[in-house]
């Protein structure tokens, strides 16, 4: 807000975002600022320039307004006051994560350890190998493995820092914090760290190329 809204939330904010979060509540329709905003990234998104990722906030459904009805067709979440945003921040994280490996060649662990293992040093090489072959319900176990394959990988300091990585290593840092406090850990959390060790090993093996 403030005197500057138009460049920051608009012109710096919406028009020039990727990915976006719209949260609706019962009291969006009455926010000029808001609605202004929502109604540019559905432009946006007509013309395939952002990915949106709507979030219902104790708001059902069927009581989304008629103007922004649109959003119904989107893949959306809902929360309460007392739910959390967890489960949200994964499924972004998912997003991103997935969209930055689809400009990698390898996309997987496996095809790593098929292809490209002679580039990797024994230490990461076997913690992939065990993690592939623990028990696909063995979370916690699998998320050591790979926060212990992630260590190894970044305090080897051949690969370069940037927002990514740093985005890779909140991740990291976050999610084994959940596992050491014996927090529930699902399969989507699984997922966005087999993305993030990935674009880790994508960066380390061009490194070494």
């Amino acid at each position: 807000m403030g005197d500057n809204r138009i460049e920051k939330n608009l012109n710096e904010g919406v028009a020039k975002c990727q990915y976006a979060i719209i949260i609706l509540s019962k009291d969006t329709m009455q926010s000029v600022c808001a609605m202004e905003e929502i109604s540019m990234l559905e432009e946006k998104y007509y013309k395939n320039n952002v990915t949106l990722f709507p979030v219902l906030y104790e708001l059902s459904p069927q009581n989304i307004p008629g103007t922004i009805h649109w959003i119904k067709n989107l893949i959306y979440k809902e929360v309460s006051y007392s739910s959390g945003t967890l489960e949200i921040c994964n499924h972004v994280a998912c997003k991103i994560t997935s969209d930055i490996l689809e400009k990698y060649h390898y996309k997987t662990i496996s095809e790593f350890l098929y292809s490209n293992s002679m580039l990797l040093p024994i230490i990461i090489e076997k913690l992939l190998k065990s993690y592939q072959a623990i028990d696909c319900e063995n979370l916690n176990s699998r998320v050591t493995l790979l926060y212990a394959a992630y260590l190894n990988i970044i305090c080897s300091k051949t690969i370069r820092s940037d927002s990514t990585i740093r985005m890779i290593s909140k991740t990291f840092q976050r999610l084994f914090s959940e596992t050491r406090l014996n927090l529930v850990i699902d399969y989507r959390e699984l997922w966005l760290l087999e993305n993030c060790i990935c674009i880790l090993l994508n960066y380390y093996t061009e490194s070494k190329i």
